[in-house]
């Protein structure tokens, strides 16, 4: 993860722009809580608005041309007096600096009273964009034209409805982005991710938990340390990795790289070429062309090539299990199949009688049962391996 942004800047230089009042000090529980509204009044969209806070922070855009706050500050203490004193430490502090508008929320060094402020405002829709940091707590944006940068170190990240592009980044917590109208790229130490659409492309990281994305007009970058990944659609190439989990991908335009640790693989369609590793599952490849590149140390593979598409020097690959190739009439192709350790010689199974079966010689006790030769004439190869498994070419 990106080294974190600085929390509290100097203020001094800045340009006050309200003049706030402390609301009245009540008591919640265990807890001390003060309040205040306040608004900034902007003369139209601001170029930038930056909160910095210690707490949750929601912003949602409208048709005003005021950026309008509250904040609510609590606190643990042992009496009035004593809540009174800490909170009067927090100051809320709202500025411009430029084109940049400002509202930061001091924090408090003391670890016993459990400072917070829960910061909600409404801004300007077309304001340019977005910075929201905090300390700790969940961040939400709503409604707005430009781009948003959003930072925790510990909570979650929820947006919708954003004009451009988003930057989100927490050290625990999930991400939930429903549309953005622009590039992406989030990171969570610790937290699924959750992506509607993506006008550009997608860059999706977790440390642990899943990656679930609907669409993406670019390409895509997926990577998560234990999840599953599931794609619907992707314009362009994706890259999907799991250090343990199932990988599926939808309708890809472009290439396909993926790869996990444990589960299964599958690719609904991908005309640009997949490259498919699997240390321990099955691979499935629903409607592919151009190279193909797949390998399983224990588990099955299928693979369904396209018609009316070009296929290039290929690789199927398994250690123990099934591949099974579904090829179309008019495909042309060469194959070269072979079966390590076969049993017999109906372990390759072939639906194209110009496609030759032999069982060769490898030495005392070693037999390799092979497969080779042309379909419609030939053309690029396809090699299929297998160690002691089954190997099926048969017409789609």
């Amino acid at each position: 993860m990106r080294q974190p942004l600085i929390f509290g800047w100097t203020l001094w230089w800045a340009l006050p722009l309200v003049a706030q009042t402390e609301g009245t000090v009540t008591r919640e529980g265990r807890y001390w809580v003060q309040a205040l509204e306040a608004s900034m009044q902007t003369a139209g969209a601001p170029n930038r608005l930056r909160v910095n806070s210690v707490g949750p922070i929601a912003v949602r855009g409208d048709g005003g041309d005021q950026i309008r706050y509250t904040v609510r500050k609590r606190v643990r203490a042992g009496s009035e007096a004593e809540a009174r004193r800490l909170l009067a430490r927090a100051q809320v502090r709202a500025s411009r600096q430029g084109s940049t508008y400002v509202l930061s929320v001091d924090p408090l060094d003391c670890a016993r009273c459990s400072f917070s402020a829960d910061v909600k405002m409404t801004t300007p829709r077309a304001t340019a964009e977005t910075i929201l940091e905090t300390h700790g707590g969940g961040l939400e944006v709503y409604d707005v034209d430009g781009k948003v940068i959003a930072e925790t170190a510990g909570g979650s990240i929820q947006m919708d409805r954003i004009g451009r592009s988003v930057r989100a980044a927490t050290a625990g917590g999930q991400i939930l982005l429903g549309a953005i109208g622009g590039p992406v790229h989030c990171e969570t130490a610790g937290g699924t991710i959750k992506l509607g659409s993506v006008r550009g492309d997608a860059s999706l990281t977790t440390s642990g938990g899943d990656i679930d994305a609907e669409q993406v007009d670019g390409a895509l970058r997926a990577q998560t340390a234990g999840g599953s990944i599931r794609v619907r659609r992707v314009a362009h190439n994706v890259i999907a990795e799991t250090a343990g989990g199932s990988i599926y991908l939808g309708q890809i335009g472009g290439s396909v790289s993926a790869e996990t640790a444990g589960g299964s693989i599958t690719v609904e369609k991908a005309p640009l070429g997949v490259r498919a590793e699997n240390a321990s599952g099955s691979i499935r490849l629903m409607d592919v062309a151009g190279a193909l590149r797949a390998a399983t140390a224990a588990g099955n593979i299928v693979a369904y090539l396209m018609a009316n598409q070009p296929l290039q020097n290929s690789m199927l690959e398994t250690s123990m299990g099934t591949i099974e190739v579904l090829i179309p009439q008019d495909l042309k192709l060469t194959i070269r199949a072979d079966i390590e350790a076969a049993s017999s010689a109906n372990r390759i199974q072939c639906d194209f009688p110009d496609i030759n079966i032999r069982m060769q010689e490898q030495g005392p006790g070693t037999r390799v049962l092979i497969a080779e030769g042309a379909i419609n004439g030939g053309g690029p190869m396809l090699r299929l391996r297998n160690t002691t498994g089954v190997i099926r070419i048969l017409r789609r």
